[in-house]
């Protein structure tokens, strides 16, 4: 069995901690890179970790233009209350995949909170 299937049976019971450690063998020994990484940020986000989460994610775009790579990297700024990154990243996701109305809705809530700032 791979590290990589490793880490995504840990992640399936919500071992985050073991799932993170088995991404980071499968990153190693370049399994499934790009997903590792992103696997590996997600499991930081449901540890409600995201300063980790980012620049794992940030590898895995560099490996791969996935949407849900940017949409999950968008969220994490929103988390961290950096709304003018997390828009940024929103659109890009939303570029990528126009179909996903989450995106849609993400920078919709941002807008609006800049405009009731604003007003």
């Amino acid at each position: 069995m791979s590290y990589f299937q490793k880490a995504n049976d840990y992640y399936n019971t919500k071992d985050y901690k073991k799932a993170i450690d088995m991404y980071e063998k499968a990153i190693k020994y370049k399994d499934n890179e790009a997903s590792s990484f992103y696997n590996s940020a997600v499991c930081f986000i449901k540890l409600k970790e995201y300063k980790k989460a980012i620049p794992l994610l940030k590898s895995a775009i560099n490996l791969k233009m996935d949407s849900k790579y940017f949409f999950n990297l968008a969220y994490c700024y929103t988390m961290l209350k950096d709304n003018r990154k997390a828009l940024v990243y929103f659109n890009t996701a939303w570029c990528l995949d126009n179909n996903d109305s989450d995106c849609e809705k993400a920078i919709n809530i941002i807008l609006k909170n800049y405009l009731l700032k604003s007003n």
